[in-house]
C-alpha cells in the first residue's frame, strides 16, 4: 500500500512540474527578435474621453523622453518645458482638447 501511495505521489509531482514548465512564457521570441503575428486583426473601440486622455499621455511621454535626452546633452528647450507643463495641467484637470 505504501508503494502505491509513493508511486501516485511521484507521478502527481512529475505531472505538476510538467504543467508548470509548459505554462511559462516563451521569452526567446520577444527578446530574440522573433516575429509575433496576429492571424485575425481586431478592432478596439475606445470612448472619446479615454482616447483623448490616451493621446495626451502619449504626447507627454514622447515630450518627456525628448527632454530627458536633451537634458543629458545639456540642452534646455523652454518651449518643450512649457508644453510639458501644459500637458500635465490638461491631464491633471481633465481638460483635453
Amino acid at each position: 500500500m505504501l508503494i502505491v501511495a509513493f508511486t501516485f505521489a511521484l507521478f502527481a509531482v512529475l505531472a505538476t512540474a510538467q504543467t508548470l514548465r509548459e505554462l511559462q512564457p516563451d521569452l526567446a521570441a520577444p527578446f530574440g527578435g522573433g516575429a509575433l503575428t496576429c492571424s485575425e486583426p481586431q478592432k478596439l473601440r475606445i470612448a472619446r474621453p479615454f482616447a483623448e486622455k490616451a493621446r495626451l499621455k502619449a504626447r507627454l511621454y514622447n515630450v518627456l523622453r525628448e527632454s530627458l535626452y536633451d537634458g543629458a546633452k545639456g540642452i534646455l528647450n523652454i518651449a518643450r518645458e512649457k508644453e510639458i507643463k501644459d500637458l500635465v495641467n490638461k491631464l491633471k484637470w481633465g481638460k483635453a482638447r
